[in-house]
């Protein structure tokens, strides 16, 4: 994984250490979130909520990071505008939040966006598996926006 990307998470983003996530790059630019029944377990012996609800933001908010250092931007604020998460069952395992593909034209014209206007916008598609299936169990869709600012690392 980009280093930038994990250190600014580590700095940045104090929840991810506090609750026990892993930050990995399984396709790059792509952000895998990474969490233990263990750690999120809820009354009810499944993962809570609102932490599948994080490691789809963070998963994503990590994307867009990385998708702007690869493509030589390396700063920005990134916003998320919108999000919607769709709880499909119970998730009783450990857990990993990736995002769907993004097609590379899709890509192009988000930083083609951000070159001529200095912001764009990005949807997002996440979705949460557990481990032991590979089964979707939560879906998630946001929109981002960026706002270049060459002061912000």
């Amino acid at each position: 994984m980009s280093s930038e990307v994990e250190q600014y998470i580590n700095e940045h983003i104090p929840i991810v250490k506090k609750h026990n996530f892993q930050i990995t790059e399984e396709v790059s630019p792509f952000i895998q979130v990474r969490g233990t029944l263990k750690d999120h377990i809820n009354h009810r012996n499944s993962v809570f909520g609102g932490s599948i609800s994080t490691s789809l933001i963070v998963a994503s908010w990590a994307s867009v990071r990385n998708i702007l250092l690869t493509r030589g931007i390396p700063s920005g604020i990134i916003v998320i505008q919108s999000e919607h998460v769709e709880f499909s069952k119970p998730l009783i395992d450990d857990f990993y939040a990736e995002l769907r593909p993004i097609s590379e034209d899709r890509l192009t014209k988000f930083i083609a966006m951000i070159n001529k206007f200095g912001k764009s916008r990005i949807k997002i598609e996440a979705d949460v598996k557990d481990f032991k299936n590979n089964e979707v169990c939560a879906s998630f869709t946001g929109e981002y926006v960026v706002l270049l600012n060459d002061t912000i690392v």
